[in-house]
């Protein structure tokens, strides 16, 4: 069981209470909702069919992940900003059918990415809500923000995922840790990438930005 408390870091958003968990999720209380972005299911087949010999326990870490969060959270609606599944339909896909069968009484939607090419049907068969944009009050909800215009926005704070934002840490004698992060600017925040098998990239923080590392089962605040 995941322990809000001790684990999770609570932010205020728009007015809104959230909860930062180390297995790099926002859990909305309020709403009984739960974000994540970029699990990249069904990847590690990818790179299998591709003759690169990748571990297919991946996929499954993914799914034990999902539970462990489930089974500590009251979570009636789950939200994912894109990129739920990595390329062509695999093997991996009769799993997440199979695990979503198994959580049937919960709503799924997904806000389209750009590795998201399975048929509409597809999504519908396991009763995905699709969207492309997708508002709820205070926020808007995207997978790129760069597909976005700010401007047009001005009521709405931007929450999407995409670059699977990190943090690089120096240390005194040259040493440097890179941390997968949450990351929250003055208009918009980025989750970072949800899936185990998912690259980082680093981000470069302006002053007033606000930083959560991930780090073993924690979330550290880093901001400056």
């Amino acid at each position: 069981m995941i322990d809000l408390e001790k684990t999770a870091k609570r932010v205020n958003l728009m007015h809104q209470r959230l909860w930062l968990v180390p297995q790099k999720a926002i859990y909305w209380q309020k709403k009984k909702m739960l974000l994540i972005a970029d699990p990249h299911l069904g990847k590690a087949g990818h790179f299998r069919r591709n003759g690169i010999p990748v571990p297919g326990r991946i996929n499954a870490t993914n799914f034990q992940l999902l539970d462990d969060l489930l089974e500590s959270f009251e979570v009636e609606h789950l939200i994912i900003l894109g990129d739920l599944f990595h390329s062509k339909q695999n093997l991996e896909w009769d799993q997440f059918f199979e695990w979503r069968s198994g959580h049937s009484a919960m709503e799924v939607t997904l806000v389209i990415g750009n590795h998201d090419i399975l048929e509409s049907d597809t999504y519908h068969a396991s009763r995905i809500n699709l969207f492309h944009k997708l508002r709820i009050e205070p926020f808007l909800l995207v997978h790129d923000l760069n597909a976005v215009s700010i401007k047009n926005e001005e009521k709405h704070y931007l929450l999407s995922g995409h670059i699977h934002p990190a943090v690089q840490l120096r240390g005194k004698a040259r040493q440097t840790m890179k941390l997968p992060c949450f990351y929250f600017g003055d208009r918009q925040g980025i989750l970072p990438a949800f899936g185990e098998f998912t690259g980082t990239h680093v981000i470069k923080p302006k002053a007033g930005d606000r930083i959560y590392g991930v780090v073993e089962n924690n979330v550290l605040d880093l901001s400056e």
